[in-house]
């Protein structure tokens, strides 16, 4: 059984993240240090520099920048679906493994190799926000309604993994592992397809929002197939600035005892992997090897790092 990585990237900072990302996996993967990493730019937009075009060639990553996303070329994160659809249509690899620019391997990704009545491992999201708790939530006619349109027919329920607040099956989508062979990436696309067409968008305090229909459609996608679906251990999409809201257990983990770190755009915040709470080990080897690429570029702080904030079309 082989596997393959995929991940998006555009110009700008996000050169910066899939690089990383990239020479990570070289380096870190163990077993899978050399397996394929396929890099889609599908996007219309600036070409990625001379630099990173090489640094990929060094890297052994193969590059397509087919222009993929063009039904929502206004929301950035429909580029990680049509790409994994993309991916599983024409990959040959047994498992597909879609990881966001933003994150990085610090160890050997051995969950990655599904065992044989499993078809699927993902990780919970932190928060509930868009989530629902069930009956009487206030985000439960969201969650009824998209399940109607995605044709589900179970509600399984998960943990979060900050709070452990049980809500309906919600994914992370920052690390998606799946069976080639069984069309989940398709049916994530054809299920994102339907709940767009129909506008079924949540909102919050400022009204309408697209942020989170990626995770929203996962969530549709996976719950058709709830038995076969693994969650991954805290190692896995370790949510790295919100450490210090962890449970004990993965709060105070060194680098070393993790598998796979989500930063988002912290990166680019000079002196924040010293500013962690608790603190991290600065001499052990992953972290010194980290700190070589830190900060980002363009550098920013805790109040310019605003995630940005989509709406339909």
């Amino acid at each position: 059984m082989n596997i393959a990585f995929i991940a998006c990237v555009e110009q700008g900072n996000l050169e910066n993240q899939v690089l990383l990302l990239c020479r990570s996996i070289r380096k870190y993967a163990g077993r899978y240090r050399n397996a394929p990493i396929y890099c889609f730019q599908p996007r219309k937009g600036p070409p990625l520099s001379h630099a990173t075009l090489t640094q990929f060639r060094n890297l052994h990553v193969e590059y397509n920048a087919d222009i993929l996303n063009k039904d929502y070329a206004y929301y950035p994160i429909a580029n990680k679906i049509v790409s994994c659809a993309r991916a599983e249509a024409t990959l040959s690899e047994d498992i597909l493994v879609f990881v966001d620019s933003d994150t990085l391997f610090v160890n050997e990704p051995k969950e990655l190799l599904l065992p044989d009545d499993i078809n699927a491992a993902v990780r919970p999201v932190n928060k509930k926000r868009k989530g629902s708790t069930g009956t009487g939530d206030r985000n439960e006619g969201y969650w009824q309604k998209l399940y109607a349109m995605c044709g589900v027919s179970a509600a399984p329920f998960v943990f979060t993994t900050i709070g452990s607040q049980k809500i309906r099956a919600y994914w992370n989508a920052g690390l998606i592992v799946v069976r080639r062979s069984q069309g989940i990436f398709h049916a994530w696309q054809k299920d994102f397809q339907t709940l767009m067409a129909a506008k079924h968008y949540p909102s919050d305090s400022r009204g309408i929002t697209i942020n989170n229909m990626d995770q929203l459609a996962l969530a549709a996608t996976l719950a058709k197939i709830a038995e076969r679906v693994c969650t991954l251990d805290y190692r896995y999409n370790y949510p790295l600035p919100l450490r210090t809201s962890l449970p004990q257990v993965s709060r105070t983990a060194q680098l070393e005892d993790l598998v796979h770190i989500h930063y988002f755009r912290y990166f680019n915040i000079p002196g924040f992997l010293e500013s962690l709470q608790p603190s991290l080990n600065q001499q052990s080897e992953i972290y010194q090897w980290l700190k070589q690429f830190l900060p980002f570029s363009p550098i920013m702080t805790t109040s310019t790092l605003r995630k940005p904030r989509y709406v339909p079309k």
